[in-house]
């Protein structure tokens, strides 16, 4: 806490890693708020889906990172803590209680690990477009149980899917160490209906 205090008055500098780490969530941030996801690929511009797209988003760069070597050990911790930390801030401006913030924050932090281990189990098992897609319409496109499943889903989970393979082939750690990130372009895709 007093380091965090320290480097907001600029009494202290953060590491390369951790200005690295701040850096892809804020471009993770900026790449999972574009409107093509909203519209083309029909993510509900809704908390629950943008939480989900979000975390997708950090969970590639933070799989990218995956390795032993203590930088980018350290930067992809520092990505993962700065996800967390905008998620405290964000219960926080919604007005949460400062006493259910750390309960709300156990329940959040879960899903997150929840999605990082099961995103690693499949793409450590080749991340085939089909399981990628299965996932994708657990989380990205999940329904309430007394919703009707969107006919289209299928189809933009797949597009999702895509994409995603697409930004595992062309992400470069070295960039991703300086904190950037040349997200690949996001196909358009329309749907008829």
């Amino acid at each position: 806490m007093l380091e965090k205090i320290l480097k907001s008055l600029g009494l202290q500098r953060a590491r390369p890693t951790e200005k690295a780490g701040e850096a892809l969530y804020a471009l993770a941030v900026a790449q999972s708020r574009q409107v093509v996801f909203y519209t083309d690929y029909g993510v509900k511009d809704e908390i629950g889906a943008r939480f989900e797209l979000l975390v997708l988003h950090v969970v590639m760069l933070v799989d990218a990172l995956k390795s032993d070597e203590p930088q980018r050990k350290e930067t992809s911790q520092a990505l993962f803590d700065a996800l967390l930390l905008a998620l405290d801030d964000t219960l926080r401006e919604q007005g949460i209680g400062d006493l259910t913030v750390p309960k709300k924050m156990k329940k959040l932090a879960q899903q997150v690990y929840t999605r990082l281990v099961r995103w690693d189990e499949i793409w450590g098992e080749g991340g085939d477009d089909a399981t990628q897609t299965d996932y994708i319409l657990k989380t990205v496109y999940a329904q309430d149980e007394d919703e009707a499943i969107e006919p289209n889903a299928p189809l933009w989970a797949a597009a999702l899917s895509a994409y995603i393979t697409d930004v595992r082939r062309s992400v470069d750690v070295d960039e991703l160490l300086a904190g950037h990130v040349n997200w690949p372009q996001i196909t358009e895709i329309k749907v008829e209906g």
